[in-house]
């Protein structure tokens, strides 16, 4: 490791000289442009204008595959941050290519920009600096307040529309977390970290642990949903309607607690969501089927509420 003195011109700009080896190796001369780079941990990166990596490309082989496999493997790439992934088979079928398009339809930026009998390449559009796992995460917590929400509509009015959305909403809820997921890969990679992206290493961690609790509370959403379509309003109405809506309060106010590495409010969380499992527990045994599947399903959403409200006690000890 080199050391470099700091010198200082004028009242404001600081100076460091580059190792003359590299500078000649990167090929550098007076006006050329590099780019600094910030790292969590203090340091600067300088990169040459030379050093321009290649878009990191993946080479799927489809033969002897199934099409839930395929759906994995594209899912896997995608979150790994290929901005190419490329599928090769002596032949493609129809079925699969359709498949292959569909996946691809429901992950954000991705389009298919190729294809042939023998080659499919689907690519990623997506430029990381316009997403940030913050709007992500802010946009799963109001797809599911607004699931949890349908829920209470339908309860109010037997609307089974309000059922419909509810369960129409998880396919975001899915591709967002996805999207989380991807850009917190970026964020691991210092040369596709978003600029715009103001947290940290450490929270961009947290906040995607809290995005998979929210992805597991949309899940619920749609099993509650899913229940009704097929039982109708149940008898407990009263008593099911102020349950989801203790539990849609849950979620908001751990969310709330993370964003703002509220400990208090984070304890509050846990606090209240010891004594809604209690009353739910009351409660389960003197209901019908359907509505014990439907309280316990809020049981464990309280729980993800919960979980997310201990990862802001983590982050406000930061």
């Amino acid at each position: 490791m080199e050391t470099r003195k700091v010198q200082v011109t004028g009242k404001s700009t600081y100076i460091v000289t580059l190792p003359k080896r590299w500078a000649l190796d990167s090929g550098l001369v007076a006006g050329s442009l590099v780019r600094v780079s910030y790292r969590d941990d203090g340091s600067l990166v300088i990169t040459p204008p030379a050093y321009e990596p290649d878009p990191p490309a993946k080479r799927l082989e489809l033969e002897d595959k199934s099409a839930d496999a395929i759906m994995r493997d594209i899912m896997g790439a995608y979150v790994m941050g290929y901005q190419s992934i490329e599928f090769r088979a002596d032949h493609i079928s129809k079925e699969m290519k359709k498949k292959i398009k569909s996946i691809s339809q429901n992950l954000i930026g991705i389009e298919v920009v190729e294809e042939i009998d023998t080659r499919i390449v689907i690519q990623d559009l997506l430029d990381v600096g316009e997403f940030t796992i913050g709007t992500g995460l802010k946009r799963m917590s109001s797809l599911v307040f607004l699931m949890l929400d349908g829920v209470i509509n339908y309860l109010k009015t037997g609307d089974d529309e309000s059922l419909r959305e509810v369960i129409s909403r998880d396919d975001e809820v899915d591709r967002m977390h996805l999207l989380v997921s991807k850009q917190f890969i970026n964020r691991l990679n210092l040369g596709r970290t978003s600029g715009a992206d103001e947290l940290s290493l450490i929270e961009s961690f947290y906040y995607r642990l809290a995005a998979g609790n929210i992805e597991r509370i949309g899940d619920h959403a749609v099993k509650i949903a899913d229940a009704f379509s097929h039982t109708g309003i149940p008898d407990a109405t009263l008593s099911i309607r102020e349950s989801v809506k203790v539990s849609q309060n849950l979620v908001a106010a751990s969310i709330e607690s993370l964003r703002k590495s509220d400990a208090s409010l984070a304890n509050e969380v846990l606090a209240e969501n010891d004594m809604a499992k209690e009353r739910l527990s009351n409660t389960i045994s003197a209901t019908s089927a359907t509505s014990s599947l439907v309280f316990d399903s809020l049981s464990r959403i309280g729980d993800y509420a919960a979980n997310i409200a201990e990862l802001a006690i983590d982050l406000s000890q930061l």
